[in-house]
């Protein structure tokens, strides 16, 4: 999508076009016109999306240019400036069909939000908008951000969300498991990518956990369009759950309840992050909404009962044979206290958890005496076949291997696979180890290498962006300052007044 400027004021032609190119749009400014028959020239030559056009300019004004224009390139798009005096010029200018008007000083947020309408049926245009709400969504939900510098009007105060968090769990070596999540992950952003639509915003992303989540929002205001566009996104999300339901594997999806705003939406998804593990008693393969998985989590003698389950399947895939052992010992001894093994649907969930996360068939009315006994010998056998044990140093090597690619599209699950261990497991391993998470620790690895770019060369902030690995500056700069206090182009001149040259 390319515009032309025309303004006879030579500092008003650079403040719009250093707007346009911070807003990070598919925009191309074809060139700019410093009176009406410049402006004829260019839109002859370049037959823009969109002119941009002072109504006030020597040798031919706006409106004149205006309407020899349509007839030069008659899809072209027509954005008035006027100043508060020229309001009857304007208005015989929109007449003329022009699609909108602006008065001068033009504010970015304003600029932005009158091509936004002109552009919001554009494919290409609600892509990339869409884009930066996923990278601000995935930072707020990772902590690598805030809304104190968010309008009180945006997406994110008045839409309403809703999330889903996903749990894949197949009887397979990790690495086989963190292959089939990211085959997953890639065919959610394919499902999000055909269904934007304007009005409405969807994201797919990793949480701290490393756990795969989707997340959409719409604009209550806009009518009911976005509201749908969300329900047909959901629709196709879960058919691709359901289809990760078979005799290799299942697929366990927890839903956040309708929200309003992203903070409401927020808590009930970290929440949902620590209740994934109910899974074992509530059903695994089953959508569950989070008043249901709030039922289970209020039962003390279940929350525990699931957390033994889990931490038995955990340990199996992440081959600590010896910890395996002490998680059935405390699952027999809960057991033994505990009415919670005469329940049918008890058991039954059990014996599907147990049977999809660590392959062991167990007999349909089999008591908790023969499960446990089933689980132990079961646990015997890893041990005397055990081969490699889990390598001691494992997050260790995350911090080397974030050191060596921090500028790639890296992520916990992906780390996990070549280590082959559960993506959990070493987000819990490297957490206990640096006192962050891994998305935060990487994220600070990126801002100090970004600092020291800044510093040391005469990089623009965008060529910084892309060197530590982020192709969207607005969200480059959005992390830059959470993290610094400042913007990236300020860096330069603090330094400077805090050491400055003898």
């Amino acid at each position: 999508m390319n515009l032309v400027i025309a303004d006879d004021e030579s500092l008003v032609r650079a403040a719009l076009t250093s707007m346009i190119k911070e807003m990070e749009a598919a925009w191309s400014i074809a060139g700019e016109a410093a009176n009406g028959e410049e402006l004829l020239e260019l839109v002859a030559e370049h037959k823009p999306d969109i002119a941009i056009v002072d109504l006030r300019m020597p040798k031919m004004d706006g409106l004149e240019a205006i309407r020899a224009g349509k007839a030069l390139s008659p899809l072209t798009k027509w954005i008035i400036l006027s100043g508060f005096s020229d309001f009857a010029y304007a208005q015989q200018a929109l007449k003329l069909g022009v699609s909108d008007y602006l008065l001068k000083p033009v504010a970015q947020a304003e600029l932005e939000k009158t091509l936004l309408n002109l552009y919001k049926d554009n494919k290409e245009y609600i892509r990339l908008l869409n884009q930066q709400f996923e990278n601000h969504l995935s930072a707020l939900c990772n902590g690598l951000a805030s809304l104190r510098y968010e309008e009180r009007d945006s997406m994110f105060f008045r839409g309403r969300f809703a999330g889903w968090i996903f749990v894949l769990d197949a009887p397979h070596p990790a690495n086989r498991v963190s292959a089939l999540e990211c085959e997953f992950y890639e065919e959610l952003r394919r499902i999000a990518d055909r269904h934007l639509a304007y009005g409405m915003n969807a994201a797919v992303l990793s949480l701290p956990s490393g756990k795969i989540a989707a997340a959409a929002a719409w604009d209550p205001e806009k009518g009911r369009s976005g509201e749908e566009s969300v329900s047909r996104f959901f629709g196709k999300v879960k058919e691709a759950a359901e289809k990760r339901r078979n005799p290799e594997m299942m697929m366990t999806v927890l839903k956040t309840d309708e929200c309003a705003g992203f903070e409401a939406m927020n808590r009930q998804l970290q929440q949902l992050m620590q209740w994934t593990e109910l899974r074992a008693l509530f059903g695994i393969g089953r959508h569950v909404a989070y008043s249901e998985a709030a039922r289970v989590a209020g039962d003390p003698e279940k929350l525990k009962a699931s957390r033994l389950l889990s931490a038995i399947a955990e340990h199996v895939q992440n081959r600590m044979h010896l910890q395996v052992q002490h998680a059935i010992g405390s699952l027999e001894t809960l057991l033994e206290a505990s009415p919670l093994a005469e329940q049918p649907c008890i058991r039954q969930a059990a014996r599907l958890f147990i049977r999809y996360t660590i392959g062991l068939e167990l007999p349909g009315q089999a008591p908790a005496s023969e499960t446990i006994e089933a689980l132990r010998k079961f646990g015997e056998r890893l041990l005397r076949e055990a081969k490699e044990p889990v390598p001691a140093n494992l997050a260790d090597q995350v911090i080397q291997y974030i050191e060596q690619r921090y500028m790639d599209d890296i992520g916990i699950g992906q780390i996990a696979g070549e280590l082959n261990v559960s993506a959990a497991y070493l987000s819990t391993l490297f957490h206990k180890k640096t006192g962050v998470t891994f998305v935060k620790y990487l994220t600070r690895i990126r801002m100090y290498k970004a600092k020291e770019l800044l510093l040391n060369t005469n990089l623009q902030i965008k060529q910084v962006a892309e060197r530590v690995g982020y192709y969207s500056t607005r969200h480059f700069t959005k992390l830059f300052t959470e993290m610094f206090g400042c913007y990236p182009s300020e860096i330069r001149k603090i330094e400077q007044n805090r050491f400055p040259r003898e």
